[in-house]
């Protein structure tokens, strides 16, 4: 591939050698095209002995992405010129400028994806740089996209150096830098420009950027024409707002506001749909044809335009959160989860009847929604992000009454000056401060929100005198700052509703908070060093408290009194019946040192319903962990248990603690216990009737699963278990047990199981286990099902097991389409017993796989084949004893069968014995001399893999 370029690239520079154009904006004068031409050609003759050998093809280059629309001829025209540059032989860099949300980066997208289907590169590298440009954040990206992982030289000097030396070696690579926003040094990030192979081309908002980059080719994006921009306009309106005549000119009057640029058309259609009465569109467009604001070019133009669809969204709620998500660093995918909480502690969501947090959710979830449907925000799956274009529109309206440095490495705090009492946010988060002036003290009564988290380094002080004039601050968040300690002043801010101090890992002091009574949150998640809080007893309004990974153990006797209102908890030790006080609980996760506190917790679980909570039992190692979250938006919803080292366990519904048993929630849906040395019976659990995963491991006393000594015995043959006794696991659809040791059956005699929903069964390491069943004397007379759903059964390393089901118990199982067995030494058969007395015709079963079984001689007799008309797959692997696949045991003459019914032969056709089977796998049966003794026919077969059978003479046709 690669002597195949480079004489490609040969050939192409031949003949640009006599295609020099005359000197123009867009062009170099001729003489230094013919120099770069030159280097050009000094390069192929250097590369033509390809000093760093010859690399094989790679599988891969990267991933496509999503792409946005493809508007118009000139987008067209754009990416054929583009590619065309990229592609050929043609001069880099390549400048591709245009004004704010004209499409630059959508048609790069494009590009980049076309790119990844061409053979002339090896590598396509996608870098978006953005306003604050950084070389050693650029170069790690650039790291980062080769694959290379991380880049942990410091030296930015020897960085480039070794990127450099990279790419050269990497082959012929295209570099797509996206949103450049000033000239940077290329040398200086170690881009090798005019090394052979390597293309670089940039977006931009400048064409004077492209030029001081020395770009050889500038290609500018204009905006849509009139007719592309009203097409894009009305599609995105959607096809079911039809508009009469008059309407519709209005509309096309207000596409000619938005001035051709995609961004701007696509947010005004979707602020106009639902929209159908005329007076209402006519008064949009007056609203966009009056703004008398002075505008010198174009980029103002159009964020007074897009500030409209911000005015429509009509409430005042919705508006500030909007601008919130300005407050966060350029081109940061935001979680949401993250955004809705920032929402609440500003108090922007709650109020009357959004008192609870799942609730708040709710609100903000929908507030998010409907900001990404007017395209102000872009949906990132868990995540959201702005647009450049929105964002700066955003900063724009809060210009007058915020700061936003956000993201912009300072290493000061603006002066004091910029500190205007008309400020109402301050956002300096994701900096590198290093100092605090001595002695400041703004005076910014209104300032609400000041973000500096991610921002303060190591050793940085934050002066007393800072906080004493900011009375009116309601959201503080210092989260991820080196600090040791906070500054006394902080005590005085009685307005405050959030303290946000998670992950200060080196704080070990917080000033008294005993006068913060309007706090509502307070996280200190990853405070390792912090041991004491004083005055927490006091935050009688508190809702969020977060003291997990602190050096904070228990809260003194009474802390928790008086803190009522808690929704969401997080602590190492807490009271059991502290938490029985708490019912606003929501959100919790906690310890306990004893039986009874734990209980008392669990006991109160179902009054309290929390969204997510997470129990710990530690006493005497044992281990007990329940996980539950109403709220699928955010995470795992399931409710599970794990229970280690208890000797008994007992279900909350209709039983209390007797101070030893530990109490189980009763809407637990997926269940493990390890180690459980006093339970012999689940029956001594109690229903479960939410319970949908068990997975059992390690009981050393378990002998039944359920059934045999410890129940009331009924009879098997009957129907299922009458109303009266409650089904024990009705909603169980997984079954896993392991290393279970003097476990005999999973089902003895009279027991009262029904398990409509069970569909997997999974046994490994039960050195005692000898069948899934116990064996009945005499068949019942009709099938209970009480398996209907069954599908498959597993088992793996029971070396006492004989068989995995008896004849007889097939009734119970009319769904059955899988059995594997592997490693089991004293499997002699699938299916013990003779074939069913009742005219059962077939079975459902498709799949059989046996593995290391030593002890088989045949999978099955020959009587059975009638039955097992459904297998779809047989493989058999590694059984040293098997001798035939299908036994001469009980066989009638060839062709016909002995039905199990009157015992007398019936014709058939061979041909079909195993109608369905596709696939038959044989490996490593050395004692295997054949498949039946008769013929069989199997007309769907598509595989037959059969290895190392020596003594195997015939293979079924």
């Amino acid at each position: 591939m690669e002597v195949a370029n480079w004489l490609a690239d040969v050939e192409m520079l031949k003949n640009y050698f006599p295609c020099t154009e005359a000197a123009s904006e867009d062009c170099l004068p001729p003489q230094q095209q013919v120099d770069i031409l030159m280097q050009e050609a000094e390069d192929l003759m250097r590369h033509g002995n390809f000093p760093n050998g010859l690399f094989e093809a790679r599988e891969t280059k990267g991933i496509k992405f999503l792409e946005g629309k493809m508007v118009g001829n000139a987008f067209e025209r754009n990416t054929t010129k583009i590619l065309e540059c990229l592609i050929g032989n043609r001069v880099s860099p390549l400048g591709i400028y245009g004004m704010g949300g004209v499409g630059k980066t959508t048609i790069m997208e494009h590009i980049h994806n076309r790119l990844l289907e061409e053979a002339n590169f090896d590598n396509v590298l996608w870098i978006t740089i953005s306003q604050n440009f950084n070389a050693q954040k650029v170069q790690d990206d650039i790291w980062k996209a080769l694959t290379l992982g991380t880049l942990h030289e410091k030296d930015v000097r020897k960085r480039a150096a070794m990127l450099s030396d990279r790419l050269t070696k990497k082959g012929r690579s295209a570099i797509i830098i996206d949103d450049v926003w000033e000239r940077f040094d290329l040398k200086e990030v170690g881009i090798p420009i005019k090394a052979y192979g390597i293309k670089l081309v940039l977006t931009t908002r400048s064409f004077d950027v492209c030029c001081r980059m020395h770009c050889q080719e500038k290609i500018k994006i204009k905006p849509l024409s009139n007719i592309e921009a009203e097409g894009l306009f009305f599609e995105e309106l959607g096809s079911e707002m039809a508009l009469d005549l008059e309407t519709k000119a209005v509309a096309k009057s207000i596409v000619k506001e938005c001035a051709g640029l995609p961004l701007a058309i696509i947010t005004m259609a979707r602020s106009m749909q639902g929209v159908t009465d005329l007076f209402e569109w006519k008064d949009y467009l007056v609203k966009l044809r009056e703004s008398d604001m002075e505008q010198t070019d174009m980029e103002k133009d159009v964020l007074m335009k897009l500030e409209f669809s911000y005015n429509r969204l009509g409430n005042h709620e919705v508006q500030q959160c909007f601008l919130s998500c300005a407050l966060y660093p350029e081109d940061k995918l935001i979680d949401k989860f993250e955004l809705i909480e920032f929402f609440i502690d500003q108090g922007l969501i709650g109020g009357c009847g959004l008192n609870m947090r799942e609730k708040q959710y709710d609100r903000g979830l929908t507030i998010l929604n409907k900001l990404e449907n007017v395209c102000l925000l872009e949906d990132h799956g868990s995540k959201i992000k702005m647009h450049d274009l929105i964002r700066d529109m955003a900063l724009h309206i809060m210009s007058a009454t915020s700061i936003v440095k956000s993201g912009k490495w300072l290493r000061w705090i603006p002066p004091e000056e910029y500190w205007t009492d008309a400020l109402e946010k301050v956002s300096l988060m994701h900096n590198d401060i290093r100092e605090f002036p001595l002695n400041m003290s703004p005076n910014c009564p209104k300032l609400s929100t000041f973000l500096l988290n991610e921002s303060l380094l190591v050793d940085v002080v934050i002066p007393d005198s800072f906080f004493k004039q900011l009375w009116g601050l309601k959201v503080l968040n210092l989260s991820g700052c080196q600090l040791t300690e906070l500054p006394n002043s902080i005590s005085d801010l009685i307005d405050l509703r959030a303290l946000l101090l998670r992950g200060c890992s080196k704080l070990f002091r917080i000033p008294y908070l005993g006068k913060l009574r309007s706090l509502r949150k307070l996280d200190l998640y990853g405070c390792f060093r912090l041991e004491t809080l004083k005055g927490l007893e006091m935050l009688i309004n508190l809702r969020y408290l977060d003291l997990s990974w602190t050096c904070i153990e228990r809260f003194p006797k009474g802390t928790m009194e008086d803190l009522l209102n808690l929704q969401y908890l997080k602590v190492k030790v807490v009271n059991g019946e502290d938490i029985t006080k708490l019912r606003a609980l929501e959100t919790l996760e906690c310890y306990f040192e004893d039986v009874d506190g734990f209980n008392k917790c669990v006991g109160v679980i179902k009054q309290i319903n929390p969204c997510f909570y997470e129990l710990v039992m530690g006493q005497e190692n044992s281990y007990f962990r329940v996980k539950v979250n109403g709220d699928a938006r955010f995470g795992n919803c399931r409710r599970s248990v794990d229970i280690h080292n208890c000797s008994h366990a007992i279900v909350t519904g209709g039983r209390e603690s007797n101070g030893i048993c530990i109490l189980i929630p009763q809407d637990v849906q997926t269940l493990t216990t390890r180690f459980c040395i006093g339970t012999t019976n689940l029956f001594s659990m109690g229903p479960l009737e939410n319970l949908e995963v068990l997975f059992i491991k390690q009981w050393e006393n378990l002998r039944v699963l359920c059934g045999g000594q410890d129940e009331e015995e009924i009879n098997i043959q009957g129907s299922p278990a009458p109303t009266s006794n409650p089904l024990l696991l009705p909603s169980l659809r997984v079954l896993k047990i392991c290393r279970c040791q003097k476990l005999e059956y999973l089902f003895g005699h009279g027991s009262k199981f029904y398990l409509p929903h069970l569909r997997e069964i999974e046994i490994y390491y039960c050195g005692e286990m000898v069948g899934i069943t116990v064996a009945i004397t005499s068949p019942p007379p009709h099938s209970p099902q009480a398996f209907p759903s069954l599908e498959a059964i597993s088992i793996k390393g029971c070396d006492k097991i004989e068989r995995v089901l008896e004849s007889e118990w097939l009734p119970y199982f009319p769904n059955l389409k899988r059995i594997t067995v592997k490693v089991c030494q004293n499997m002699i058969e699938i299916i013990g017993g003779p074939p069913p007395s009742t005219p059962v015709e077939e079975i459902p079963l498709e799949f059989l796989m046996v593995q290391v079984c030593n002890n088989m001689r045949n999978l099955f007799p020959h009587e059975w084949l009638i039955h097992l008309r459904n297998l779809q797959s047989i493989r058999v692997y590694c059984c040293e004893g098997m001798v035939e696949m299908i036994s001469r045991a009980g066989q009638g003459q060839e062709g016909s069968i002995m039905t199990p019914v009157n015992n007398t032969p019936s014709s058939f056709q061979s041909s079909n014995f195993l109608p369905k089977l596709k696939c038959l796998e044989l490996f490593d049966l050395p004692r295997l001399k054949s498949i039946c003794e008769g013929l069989i026919s199997c007309d769907s077969m598509e595989v037959i893999d059969v290895y190392k059978c020596p003594e195997l003479d015939k293979t079924p046709s």
